[in-house]
């Protein structure tokens, strides 16, 4: 993964510096942001964190008590099936049955629990998206500030001198202008689950 990324930052690199040629960037003025940065050290970002880290801690909560009865389960069946050939457990049909019924409470489980991680992914893209909004007039008006004819993002830079780098000057007007944004737990509809379980 991590070398299609560098790939693909490579191949952005090789693009701009097809794109704008020596001469072009002599006569630009270019800017460069770290996105990642802004949003790792503002004051939103890090009041995004701790309320994700908040949801998290609650679905974390969640599924402990949905996985609490059937370790319980589990246990009791390890224990009545400890010594039991297969002869004598075709003699059983109730612990057969018992055994299936945990089996498919188990998988429940386990889809709900990647259903609560795609919930916590949509609930920090949704609380993000208020946030880069803000941040897009913040670098309209530093571009229209400076003069600037390009913006890149500094995963798209090998080098810049720290004059071109407004990361610093971005962070600040951000912390003066959005210093937190309403994170909501977003809730994914569930589809049935085979076997007719609720």
């Amino acid at each position: 993964m991590k070398f299609f990324k560098s790939l693909s930052a490579l191949t952005a690199l090789i693009l701009t510096s097809i794109v704008f040629s020596s001469t072009a960037l002599a006569q630009s003025t270019v800017l460069v942001v770290d996105q990642a940065r802004v949003i790792r050290e503002s004051d939103v970002g890090k009041h995004i964190k701790r309320q994700l880290q908040s949801i998290g801690k609650q679905m974390g909560v969640e599924m402990k008590s949905d996985y609490s009865p059937l370790t319980s389960e589990r246990d009791r069946l390890v224990k009545e099936l400890k010594g039991m050939d297969m002869a004598a457990l075709k003699s059983r049909p109730d612990l057969q049955k018992r055994a299936a019924t945990l089996k498919q409470k188990v998988e429940k489980s386990q889809l709900e629990e990647a259903y609560k991680q795609k919930e916590l992914q949509f609930t920090e893209q949704k609380a993000l998206q208020k946030v880069n909004a803000k941040l897009t007039t913040i670098l309209e008006a530093l571009v229209k500030e400076r003069n600037a004819d390009v913006l890149l993002d500094r995963s798209l830079v090998i080098y810049s001198g720290k004059s071109v780098d407004v990361t610093s000057t971005v962070i600040s007007r951000l912390n003066s202008q959005m210093r937190t944004v309403s994170v909501i737990r977003e809730r994914l509809p569930r589809k049935p689950f085979p076997g007719g379980q609720k």
